[in-house]
């Protein structure tokens, strides 16, 4: 007897939900369906005059099913017959959509967008750009970058019209984020595509590098402090005369260079102006090392004549 009232719900059920679709599906509705432009057959040497998105966003009213039938349907494009073109503009509306797509039910076309599409052919031109990589990189405590990231190659060739290629100065690659990051960094990147058809790329994707070690700190003592652009006849006597300093940097770096590889100067314009007696050097670091501190941090100085 359970078993019976469990298929008489069921049936109940489903007949409750195809009576609600039979009736809403009559009813009028407006929806947005993003439809691919597709252009082919494009002539050697020439190129696009104006950017011509890859997708359009077009309303549609009509009933239930009708709408149904709309989004059921795979094969909905915007097709524009580039043989067609000239260099003289052609210009197509949101009224042309349907002369351009082709549509399995008949439907209301509410709005379009973009409303207006340029269309002319000009002469293709190329040129090299450099690659700019949109990344973010976190780091394992402890661990760190050491030198540059480098992207191979470093530039990609862009074709387009000479008014298009004229007005882009680099490209970028996808935005990534690397967390956790204790290890070199060897990837392929892709780079970001072009968000109409009057660009073209070379290639699709580059290589990143990232050398990542252990970070430590070091300490190198006894590095020299001298005053720049002092007049002849005139020298800086600093008390101390030299000063340690300490740095991050990955472990393999670190013991690659030596207190020879750091220079520690004050301007002397600046002594000259001081009042206090004592001033703070700037140091000079090898690149990617960090100095994170100096002793001593300020020194005290007398300004002479020349023995």
């Amino acid at each position: 007897m359970e078993n019976k009232r469990y298929h008489i719900v069921i049936a109940s059920i489903i007949f409750a939900i195809v009576t609600w679709s039979s009736v809403n599906l009559r009813n009028e509705y407006t929806v947005a369906l993003r439809i691919p432009v597709i252009l082919d057959d494009f002539r050697a040497g020439l190129a696009l005059k104006y950017p011509v998105p890859k997708t359009v966003t077009a309303h549609f009213k009509g009933t239930g099913w009708a709408l149904a039938g709309l989004f059921f349907s795979p094969d909905i494009k915007y097709y524009i017959d580039v043989p067609s073109l000239r260099p003289e503009n052609f210009i197509v509306t949101g009224r042309d959509l349907m002369e351009h797509v082709k549509l399995p039910v008949t439907l209301q076309v509410v709005d379009v967008q973009p409303e207006t599409l340029i269309l002319a052919l000009g002469e293709y031109k190329e040129k090299s750009v450099a690659l700019i990589p949109h990344v973010t990189l976190d780091y394992r405590e402890g661990f760190g970058k050491v030198g540059p990231m480098r992207l191979v190659p470093e530039s990609v060739g862009i074709g387009g019209t000479k008014n298009i290629v004229a007005s882009i100065a680099e490209w970028p690659t996808i935005y990534r984020k690397f967390e956790n990051v204790r290890s070199d960094i060897d990837v392929d990147l892709p780079l970001e595509e072009p968000q109409n058809y009057a660009v073209e790329l070379s290639r699709a994707s580059v290589r990143l590098h990232v050398n990542v070690q252990p970070f430590a700190e070091k300490t190198f003592a006894g590095i020299r402090v001298t005053a720049t652009g002092a007049p002849a006849g005139r020298e800086v006597v600093f008390i101390p005369s030299r000063m340690d300093v300490i740095v991050r940097g990955g472990i393999e770096q670190l013991s690659r260079i030596s207190s020879s590889d750091f220079q520690a100067t004050i301007d002397y314009q600046s002594l000259v102006e001081d009042s206090t007696g004592a001033a703070t050097p700037s140091v000079t670091a090898p690149a990617d090392v960090k100095v994170i501190s100096r002793k001593p941090d300020r020194l005290q100085f007398i300004i002479r004549k020349k023995m």
